[in-house]
């Protein structure tokens, strides 16, 4: 399980981040994170991997607190995957940008080169094994970088505006992905329509602080909630006047 308890981040300038969040994912679930922009999702997810201090509170992965002293055994359970792509891909190509992270922490080349076979052919992606990474579509980029993190097998995944700059079919194609991906997921996101398709349970975030949350139907249907956290009904709910 993931435990945040009160957590309080601040930015460099001083201004407040995250405000007293506190919340539990079990684990498999598939959690949606939304807010408007400036909510505090992205800010969370960093906090969560260490790229950003806590002042107070505690961060608990499997009832291990999450400090600098264990960071980096924690990151071996804990992967994100960032909302641009070209943040995780500065190999020469893709076959060395999905080794990189094992072969970081020390695995040989033999069992490398299976994990990575296992994992391209899982994505349908072994075409691109030997092109190289920043000439791939935008589509093409974002399954890479979800190879990147998948190849050091983490029990949790994070996920940043995974469908943001994705055309219709790539979008389809990684939500069928992501539903068959069976670890525990936290997914920050405008993209309302895939949080109802997608998620178990939704957090809403509003001037970083947790505003509402619960059931993804319970909450994703509530139009005046969605309306006060400066949000829309999922577009497949709007009606539309023609």
């Amino acid at each position: 399980m993931l435990q945040i308890d009160r957590i309080n981040v601040k930015y460099s300038d001083g201004n407040q981040a995250l405000d007293q969040v506190s919340l539990s994912i079990e684990d498999g679930q598939t959690v949606g994170l939304v807010g408007a922009n400036g909510a505090g999702k992205s800010t969370l997810l960093m906090t969560l991997v260490g790229l950003l201090s806590i002042e107070t509170g505690h961060i608990l992965l499997d009832s291990i607190e999450i400090n600098k002293k264990n960071l980096g055994q924690l990151r071996e359970k804990i992967g994100i995957v960032f909302q641009n792509p070209d943040d995780q891909l500065f190999m020469s190509n893709v076959y060395d940008d999905i080794a990189f992270g094992p072969r970081n922490y020390g695995k040989g080349e033999t069992q490398i080169k299976e994990k990575i076979s296992d994992i391209m052919h899982r994505l349908g992606v072994e075409h691109l094994r030997d092109h190289n990474s920043h000439k791939l579509s935008g589509g093409e980029k974002r399954i890479i970088a979800i190879a990147t993190i998948l190849v050091m097998e983490p029990s949790y995944l994070l996920f940043d505006e995974p469908s943001s700059f994705l055309d219709p079919k790539t979008r389809r194609k990684l939500m069928e992905l992501l539903k068959g991906l069976t670890m525990t997921k936290l997914i920050a996101t405008h993209d309302l329509d895939m949080a109802l398709e997608l998620c178990d349970k939704i957090i809403i975030l509003k001037d970083g602080k947790i505003f509402a949350e619960g059931k993804t139907k319970d909450i994703l249907t509530n139009e005046a909630l969605l309306l006060e956290a400066g949000l829309e009904l999922p577009f497949c709910l709007q009606r539309v006047n023609l």
